[in-house]
C-alpha cells in the first residue's frame, strides 16, 4: 500500500544496526498498523540489508539517519564513558532528524529504553504520541540506580504524550516498582507473535531434508540441536558450547547449529577450530540464508530439537516459531520463557548458565521419541493458539487509536 500523506503517520524507531526480535516484533504490527495509517520505519544508516529488504516487501517505506548506537560490550570505564557520549550524540541527532516533520500529528513507536534515553522520550512525548514497548523484565539494580530509573519512569508517565506496551506479563509485573498504579494499570500487554499464514506457507512445503543438510554442509545421519538468535554472551552460546563438550563423547550422533551472527561468532568458530569440535557444531550465519523468511523457517525445520540457553529474555520470537513448526524445545527457566513453556507440558526448562542441566534435558528427549513428539504437538498447539502476531498488533493498534482520542 502507498503511503498516503491524508493520513496520520506512524514511525516505527530503532538506533541500532543489528537486527532482530524487536523488529520483526514491529513487522507484526506493521502489518496491521498500514491499514489504518501511513507507516514508515526509521533507522540508522548501514542497517541490515535483510530487515530493510523484509520491511521493503511487506510495503513499508524506510528510512535512515546518520548515527547508530554501538551495542558491543564496554569492558573499561573509558568505553562506558564514550558509549553514554555517543548516546547522547544519537538521542540530539534522531531529535534533529524528527524535527524536521509534523510530529503533532504523527505516533512515534521506539524500540528504546526509557532509563537510557530518557531526554529524548520526553522532548518527543511533549511534541507527539510516543509509544515504547518493553520487552526484558527489569533487573536487579543497587539502591542508587533503582532511584533514578524511578525517577524517570515516574517523570515520562506524567507526560500525556507518552506511553508504554509490555510483550509480556513477566516485563509488566517488573515495573510495579517504578510506576504509579494508575499508570500501570494503563499499560497493555501486547504479546510477542508469530505470522500464522509464514508458519502455514513453511510447513505446506515439502520438507527435503537432503537438500536442505547439502545447502549448509551438515552432516548425514544425525540428529540435530538447533539454537537461533545474536551470537552474544546473554544467547547463552557459551553455555551451548559447554554442552556440545559434554555431550559429543556420550552422544556422538548429535550435531548442533547456531543460526546467527553477533560479537562472539569469530571466537567460538576459534574454540570449535582448537577443540576438535568441527564434528559436532556450527554456526550458520544469516548471510548464508536466502533473503526471505521462508528461508530462515525451512531451515529451521530440519531440527530434532530447539534449544535457546539465554540467560534474560522477553518472550523469544525464534522459540515460539520453532514450537509453531513442531519442534520440541528446551529453554532456560527465565523471564517470560515459563509463560510460554511449561515445563513438561509445552516443552522443558533448565536453569540459565547449567550446561549440565541443559545436556540432560537433550537426552531426555533425545531417548524419550514418544516425550519429545507429546511436547512438539502440545507446544505447536499452544503457540497457534495463543500467540499469534495479529493480537499483539491488534491490541497496540488499538491502544494508538485510543491515545490519539485521549480515550
Amino acid at each position: 500500500m502507498p503511503p498516503n500523506s491524508s493520513r496520520c503517520q506512524v514511525l516505527y524507531i530503532w538506533p541500532y544496526l543489528e537486527w532482530g526480535g524487536a523488529q520483526i516484533y514491529f513487522a507484526g504490527i506493521m502489518k496491521l498498523a498500514r491499514e489504518r495509517y501511513d507507516v514508515h520505519a526509521v533507522m540508522p544508516k548501514g542497517s541490515d540489508e535483510k530487515i530493510v529488504g523484509y520491511l521493503q516487501r511487506l510495503g513499508v517505506a524506510c528510512e535512515f539517519f546518520d548515527v547508530h548506537v554501538d551495542s558491543s560490550p564496554a569492558n573499561s570505564v573509558w568505553q562506558k564513558i564514550t558509549r553514554r557520549l555517543r548516546n547522547v550524540y544519537c538521542q540530539i541527532a534522531l531529535a534533529c532528524y524528527l524535527n524536521s516533520r509534523p510530529l503533532k500529528h504523527s505516533i512515534l513507536h521506539l524500540d528504546i529504553g526509557p532509563w537510557a534515553w530518557f531526554g529524548l522520550l520526553a522532548y518527543l512525548s511533549m511534541r507527539s504520541n510516543v509509544f515504547v514497548t518493553l520487552h526484558i523484565a527489569v533487573l536487579k539494580l543497587s539502591w542508587l540506580r533503582r532511584m533514578e530509573w524511578k525517577l524517570k519512569f515516574r517523570a515520562l508517565s506524567l507526560i500525556p504524550g507518552f506511553h508504554l506496551l509490555a510483550s509480556n506479563r513477566d516485563m509488566l509485573n517488573s515495573l510495579k516498582s517504578y510506576l504509579p498504579d494508575h499508570f500501570l494499570a494503563s499499560v497493555p500487554v501486547a504479546y510477542t507473535g508469530i505470522d500464522v499464514s509464514e508458519i502455514q506457507q513453511t510447513l505446506e512445503l515439502k520438507l527435503d531434508r537432503e537438500d536442505l543438510r547439502e545447502k549448509y554442509n551438515l552432516p548425514a545421519e544425525r540428529c540435530f540441536v538447533f539454537s537461533l538468535a545474536q551470537v552474544i554472551p546473554r544467547k547463552g552460546c557459551l553455555v551451548l558450547l559447554e554442552t556440545v563438550r559434554k555431550l559429543r563423547e556420550t552422544n556422538p550422533a548429535l550435531f548442533f547449529v547456531w543460526i546467527g551472527d553477533g560479537i562472539l561468532r569469530k571466537e567460538i568458530e576459534q574454540r570449535v577450530e582448537q577443540e576438535g569440535l568441527q564434528e559436532s557444531f556450527r554456526i550458520i550465519r544469516p548471510a548464508e540464508i536466502g533473503p526471505e523468511r521462508l528461508d530462515l523457517l525451512s531451515l529451521v525445520r530440519l531440527a530434532d530439537i530447539f534449544v535457546h540457553p539465554s540467560f534474560s529474555e522477553g518472550l523469544p520470537g525464534a522459540v515460539l516459531e520453532a514450537m509453531a513448526l513442531g519442534k520440541a524445545c528446551v529453554a532456560s527457566r527465565v523471564n517470560a520463557i515459563p509463560e510460554v513453556i511449561r515445563d513438561h507440558e509445552t516443552g522443558l526448562l533448565v536453569p540459565p548458565g547449567d550446561s549440565t542441566a541443559l545436556a540432560g534435558a537433550i537426552c531426555e528427549l533425545i531417548f524419550d521419541p514418544a516425550l519429545r513428539e507429546r511436547l512438539a504437538k502440545a507446544g505447536q498447539s499452544y503457540v497457534l493458539m495463543h500467540f499469534d502476531e495479529r493480537n499483539a498488533a491488534k491490541v497496540t493498534v488499538d491502544y494508538y487509536d485510543r491515545c490519539r482520542r485521549g480515550l
